[in-house]
């Protein structure tokens, strides 16, 4: 099997043409190209030939550009060369471009072959003068000489100018948004700023990492995107099957019962929550059905709020990819897609609805590698240990799939996978790679190095003595140099028939070093992948379960992470074997993984996870557990470069045979895990919260004291679930990263609520009727989500309160406002003055003036009794 390699065409263009602006040219050359061919006349042959005059133009961008300023400049031709497609190499040649400054000093840019199919070329430019540079875009003419109805046809030269104008001043741009500290959901807007979407949000694709037959990965272990969970949060909870204590089910009082206590998550064998995905904000997993891990459907759901998109109970996807599609359609991913292996056909899913929109047939077997265009690729070796030659050639799915002209006419397609459009390069091998069994690919760093053994390496954590002398070797993946001989080694098999084998995981691409351990004692090795030396090792001593787990160990940017049964987590560095730091073993809170009487390891034991925005995720769990399950297994987040502890939450993970590792995504800076406690998933990350605020509804006095209060609770969607909405029928409250651990054990997990659960800090301010913005005061909520503050007005008039919460690593921030008025009390009247009295006027006044009203009341009676006598 010979391709010829072939530079990909859409790839240099995309990495040279980066700008907005540049995208909208070539979309409008496109246009103008397609326009341009149909308008070509057409005919079986032509006698004489074709006598074609192209229009050349010019132009670069932006303009007025500034010293200094990077921009683009562009030469094409108002024709597409006749046949031309993306998927042949049929293009114009010899674009030659001038480029004259203002000082008169000449630069040249030659293009040998226009990789465009559109006829056009374009490339970076720095001006470093002030003034007018001359771009002069030559076409030198050329004959037709691809074969065919058009051989033979010549294209006349034709040439174009444009003035470009530098100025000092740099050309600016549109001011771009900052990064969100609100909560925020998906889609996310293009006009955030695409970096900021890179800095926080991310997509985990899952899948194999690398899947040589040395490599027991179950999935990708590193987020190198976006943001990470640093709180253990929840957001949600969902059931994916009964789960957690049974209860009671005595039937016949005069019966023991024989039913263990609690429902089993076949996390021995059947491991459930394997292979998630999450795409655009979307969490994708299968349903376990019965003790099967799988088969009870794919569920499509909402990552931040639990809610159901989309599910499927016949199709079972286990990887996705978000592939940057080159078609004359766009440039850019069409969708995401969910890929579903039946033997070598891969069944391609859209990830928005769960509908085929394409499948892959004959996929070659092979070293499986993700590239950061959202490619898959499959590195292809074989090699013969008789003759001593062999070829190795790189599968993509992503050129698959751009190379049909007619992958954007619609949905249902199949594509050949053994089709050499597939092929990026093949190249022949003529190095001896020969030792004791046949070459097989260990691990690839992309353009960089290809990791390899000729010997039979122990796959597992037992006993298989090394052969005398073990080879591994290396191969370029330079693309100058693909398939060369970088180095190969045999090495003397180490004493005492000791076995050495590759770590789970073994190369490191940031140090560009390789790790490998002894099986019996756990001792690391450190070697360069640049030269096969040995750099380090063995060290390292290991806790006696370790044993069973000697093999696990993974790299992240720099350093070799050791964790397992052992209850440990070991973190070496890559480069020299220094012991950095160890976790779990000291015996104190914040570094201690001991067991007590909950279970026979000692320490729980402890497998890294996941790493994500620096943080180190670990979980425990074990092959072949109790039923009921040990209690106090946690999920726990450290500090990647020193082991501190951040955060725990009770959870006992799935993880299944010896040294393979329990799924945990991390994407949006969320986490997922399955919980084998209750058999749930739980999403861990930063939730909303909501704040109140209320202040005397009357009017106030200014000097008197008011009371201005209010509540903080979380809103996330799991709060709003049955138990949770329940048990805090006002809100549950939102609450201090420090007590976050505890909090949601006990408001999820069934758990003892905490006693000393802490707030969050709640700042006040007003706006008075001067127009001051002015702080008042900082108070903190209680356990309860209340908070509230006395103030006393200082002026009078209309007052607006803001409460303003600035939001944690388990919260975004939120705010409210109120208002009321304060008046000035009212004055206190000055009394008059009166004069003085004696005591003969106290007295003796008034008892006259009684006798005289009393004389008169008599007076009165008498003369109405004359009167009565009268009548």
């Amino acid at each position: 099997m010979l391709v010829v390699r072939q530079d990909i065409w859409r790839k240099e263009k995309m990495q040279n043409i980066k700008s907005k602006t540049m995208a909208i040219m070539i979309a409008l050359l496109l246009t103008i190209s397609m326009g341009s061919t149909l308008m070509m006349p057409t005919a079986s042959a032509h006698t004489p030939p074709w006598i074609i005059t192209p229009v050349a133009y010019a132009f670069a961008t932006p303009t007025p550009i500034g010293v200094g300023q990077t921009g683009e400049i562009f030469g094409w031709l108002n024709y597409a060369i006749s046949g031309t497609l993306i998927t042949n190499n049929i293009r114009f040649h010899n674009y030659h471009f001038i480029v004259t400054a203002p000082d008169g000093t000449v630069q040249t840019f030659d293009f040998p072959y226009v990789a465009d199919s559109t006829s056009s070329q374009a490339f970076t430019y720095t001006p470093t003068q002030a003034g007018t540079y001359n771009i002069t875009f030559l076409f030198p003419g050329q004959t037709y000489d691809f074969g065919g109805q058009y051989q033979g046809d010549y294209y006349t030269p034709a040439n174009a100018s444009y003035l470009w104008t530098v100025q000092e001043q740099q050309a600016g741009a549109l001011s771009q948004n900052p990064l969100p500290t609100e909560y925020w959901a998906r889609p996310i807007n293009q006009e955030q700023n695409i970096n900021n979407a890179m800095t926080i949000g991310s997509n985990w694709l899952g899948g194999d990492s690398q899947s040589s037959g040395l490599m027991t990965l179950p999935a990708s272990y590193i987020q190198y995107n976006g943001a990470a969970p640093l709180t253990p949060h929840v957001m949600w909870t969902k059931p994916v099957e009964f789960g957690g204590a049974l209860g009671g089910q005595i039937q016949q009082p005069q019966q023991a019962a024989d039913t263990p206590g609690a429902y089993y998550s076949g996390m021995a064998y059947n491991i459930r929550f394997t292979n998630p995905m999450i795409v655009n904000g979307i969490l994708y997993y299968q349903k376990p059905l019965g003790y099967s891990g799988s088969g009870g459907g794919e569920v499509a759901v909402d990552l931040q709020t639990g809610e159901t998109v989309w599910t499927n109970d016949n199709i079972f996807p286990t990887f996705a990819t978000i592939i940057n599609f080159q078609t004359p359609n766009g440039y850019g991913p069409g969708g995401a897609q969910l890929w579903q292996i039946s033997g070598s056909t891969w069944l391609g899913y859209n990830a928005f609805d769960g509908k085929n929109v394409f499948n892959i047939t004959s996929v070659p077997s092979g070293t499986t590698v993700r590239f950061n265009d959202g490619n898959i690729g499959k590195y292809q070796f074989s090699y013969n240990t008789v003759t001593k030659t062999g070829w190795l050639a790189l599968w993509n799915v992503s050129r698959l799939i751009s190379g049909n002209s007619d992958t954007w006419s619609g949905p249902n397609r199949s594509f050949a996978g053994n089709s050499s459009t597939a092929y990026s390069w093949n190249v022949t091998i003529t190095a001896d790679l020969t030792g004791d069994t046949n070459p097989t690919i260990i691990g690839v760093v992309p353009g960089s190095e290809i990791l390899g053994a000729s010997s039979s390496l122990a796959t597992v954590s037992q006993p298989n003595p090394n052969h005398d002398p073990w080879t591994i070797w290396a191969l370029s993946d330079n693309p100058a140099t693909e398939g060369n001989l970088t180095w190969i080694k045999h090495y003397a098999a180490p004493p005492f028939n000791q076995t050495q084998m590759f770590a789970t995981q073994p190369i490191d691409p940031t140090t560009l070093t390789f790790a490998m351990t002894i099986a019996e004692t756990g001792q690391r090795l450190g070697y360069s992948l640049t030269t096969g030396e040995k750099l380090w090792g063995p060290l390292g001593v290991q806790p006696g379960f370790q044993y069973y787990s000697s093999r696990e160990g993974v790299p992240y940017m720099g350093v070799l992470y050791v964790s397992g049964l052992g209850g440990e987590v070991q973190a070496y560095s890559m480069t020299n074997g220094t012991l950095l730091w160890t976790y779990g073993n000291g015996g104190v809170a914040g570094n201690s993984t001991e067991m007590a009487n909950n279970g026979p390891w000692g320490l729980y034991p402890t497998h890294v996870a996941v790493f994500a925005a620096g943080v180190l995720y670990t979980f425990s769990g074990e092959h072949s557990p109790t039923n009921p399950l040990y209690n106090g297994e946690l999920t726990r987040a450290l500090n990647a470069t020193t082991g501190a502890e951040i955060w725990t939450l009770l959870d006992w993970s799935g993880c299944g045979l010896g040294n393979s590792m329990q799924s945990f995504p991390v994407a949006d800076g969320y986490g997922v895990m399955f919980n084998c406690y209750d058999s749930q998933i739980y999403v861990v990350g930063q939730g909303s919260s909501q704040l109140t605020v209320t202040a005397p509804n009357t009017v106030t006095t200014v000097g008197v004291p008011l009371t201005i209060r209010g509540t903080i609770t979380d809103i996330s969607a799991g709060t709003k679930q049955n138990q949770q909405a329940t048990n805090f029928p006002n809100g549950v409250p939102v609450v201090s990263d420090a007590s976050m651990s505890e909090f949601m054990a006990a408001l999820y997990e069934d758990q003892a609520m905490p006693n000393n659960v802490t707030g969050v800090p709640v700042i006040i301010y007003v706006l008075d009727s001067n127009g001051n913005y002015r702080t008042i005061g900082t108070v903190t909520s209680d356990a309860n989500g209340m908070y509230s503050l006395t103030w006393m007005p200082d002026i009078s008039g209309d007052f607006t309160v803001y409460a303003k919460f600035a939001g944690t690593q388990g919260y975004f921030g939120s705010s409210a406002e109120t208002s009321f008025t304060a008046v000035n009390a009212p004055a206190t009247p000055t009394p008059t003055a009166q004069p003085l009295t004696s005591v003969t006027d106290q007295y003796f006044v008034p008892a006259v003036a009684g006798i005289i009203v009393a004389i008169v009341i008599v007076g009165a009676a008498l003369a109405l009794l004359t009167l009565r006598k009268r009548a």
